[in-house]
């Protein structure tokens, strides 16, 4: 069965869902939040693993992303983002309510899984962080520009360059993000100065994260390198946590060549959490 359709976020903001259930019934629910640029619908690959698993998918386009309305790439603060994903949470628990819900976040995503987990914890059976942005370093003069824009002009639009190629290396598929209509690369201050405070924050307190974890990887991503990724693994509180790492991809390693190895290991670990 699929749905679309779209729910009030914080701030009234129109949010727009999608939700795909198996056809038979699922194991557990999973609530999927994509990355900066992206969309639901840019997850294809990584959905439909879950489905064929027999999975019920829950994604929803962030605020300024994909379908939903908002300026591209940008937030007030970063309680918009936690607000949304809590609104979001209460439609996935209106269904199958003795079901076990997950939270997978790419990138973006991540830190928003990450930073809602520190507040709701207690409500989730895990968490899968892919390349979560946790790692993403700017520049010092870019966070200057960013400490000093967000106080003047925080929606203040900026196109970003992103090559494909950096997410993965796949040529087919990096060609085919550069033509998909609800991708954009746009940054502003406001997002700029949240990703530096959640960031900071997370790292703070990852010793606090309670709930298992898994972290997936690639060891040629340049976006968020791998590095500060090893640290934050360290850190964080919970036992039951475990860490990926993909020789020879990117960014989306969902997207990238040798995928199912990936999309096996996701599968795997979900199983063995239900």
């Amino acid at each position: 069965m699929n749905l679309e359709g779209t729910f009030r976020g914080v701030g009234e903001a129109e949010l727009y869902y999608r939700i795909i259930k198996p056809t038979s019934r699922p194991k557990a629910k999973v609530i999927v939040v994509h990355g900066h640029g992206d969309h639901s619908g840019g997850l294809y690959n990584l959905l439909n693993s879950l489905i064929e698993h027999q999975f019920s998918v829950y994604a929803l386009d962030l605020r300024g992303h994909g379908k939903s309305t908002g300026i591209r790439g940008f937030i007030r603060n970063w309680g918009e983002y936690r607000g949304d994903l809590e609104a979001f949470r209460n439609i996935v628990d209106q269904e199958d309510s003795d079901l076990p819900v997950f939270l997978i976040g790419h990138s973006l995503g991540g830190i928003v899984c990450l930073d809602y987990a520190l507040a709701f914890q207690e409500n989730i059976a895990g968490i899968i962080t892919i390349a979560p942005a946790v790692s993403y370093e700017m520049k010092w003069g870019e966070k200057i520009l960013v400490s000093i824009m967000s106080r003047i002009k925080p929606d203040y639009t900026i196109e970003d360059t992103t090559n494909g190629h950096l997410l993965t290396k796949d040529p087919k598929k990096a060609g085919q993000f550069s033509t998909d209509p609800l991708r954009h690369n746009t940054i502003t201050p406001g997002l700029g100065r949240g990703v530096i405070m959640t960031i900071k924050n997370v790292m703070n307190q990852a010793n606090t994260i309670q709930v298992p974890l898994l972290l997936q990887l690639g060891v040629d991503d340049n976006i968020t390198p791998p590095g500060k990724l090893r640290q934050f693994f360290s850190m964080v509180g919970t036992t039951d946590k475990l860490k990926i790492e993909y020789e020879g991809m990117r960014h989306r390693p969902f997207d990238d060549i040798g995928k199912e190895n990936f999309l096996n290991d996701m599968i795997k670990w979900l199983d063995e959490h239900i």
